[in-house]
């Protein structure tokens, strides 16, 4: 195992630590088996050019602020094979592995949030398969297929409204770690208006 350094989001990490505690799994130990399927989207996504990596470097810390502009360095332990193909991978799409770091806690934490939900209390009723069980087991007369389906459909639109999934979509790293010349120029164009 190796020690490397990450520059984090203080209110990212601390979250990320505080579910990972939750959910009863070793921090390291999951980054670890995790990031190497993360290292694969990123592996999938177009490399910066030249203005997009400049751009980046620029951006990324500005980038979802909402999770706080403080950083601090925290250590973390990975594999070697880990460590080396995550900086091989950063280097080639030309994002600072710390940007990647970033956007790897923000999904993270939007997996887990539903499994820490049940290993904290296993017989809750509060996670989305357990609501849509609820409505699935309803005995009364009279609800056929059709309205189960449109009550667990309301139920999904409900959580999606209430939670943050951008982090979910299948574009999310080149959305958040891919720039070109021209999108440099529409981010540039969208912050003018």
């Amino acid at each position: 195992m190796a020690k490397t350094t990450v520059k984090v989001r203080v209110k990212r990490w601390e979250y990320f630590n505080k579910e990972c505690k939750a959910a009863s799994i070793r921090r390291d130990d999951f980054l670890n088996r995790a990031l190497p399927d993360e290292i694969e989207c990123l592996q999938s996504i177009p490399a910066c050019d030249d203005e997009g990596e400049r751009w980046l470097k620029k951006i990324w810390l500005e980038r979802n602020s909402e999770w706080g502009v403080e950083f601090q360095s925290a250590p973390i332990l990975l594999s070697d094979d880990v460590l080396a193909k995550l900086n091989q991978v950063c280097a080639e799409k030309r994002v600072p592995r710390d940007a990647f770091i970033d956007c790897t806690l923000t999904y993270f934490s939007a997996r887990l949030y539903e499994a820490v939900i049940v290993i904290k209390k296993p017989r809750t009723s509060d996670d989305l398969v357990s609501r849509a069980a609820v409505i699935l087991n309803d005995d009364r007369e009279g609800i056929d297929e059709a309205e189960d389906n449109a009550a667990i459909v309301d139920e999904v639109k409900g959580r999606l409204q209430s939670w943050k999934l951008e982090a979910l979509a299948n574009n999310f790293y080149e959305t958040n770690l891919s720039f070109s010349h021209t999108r440099v120029q529409e981010a540039l164009i969208w912050a003018s208006l």
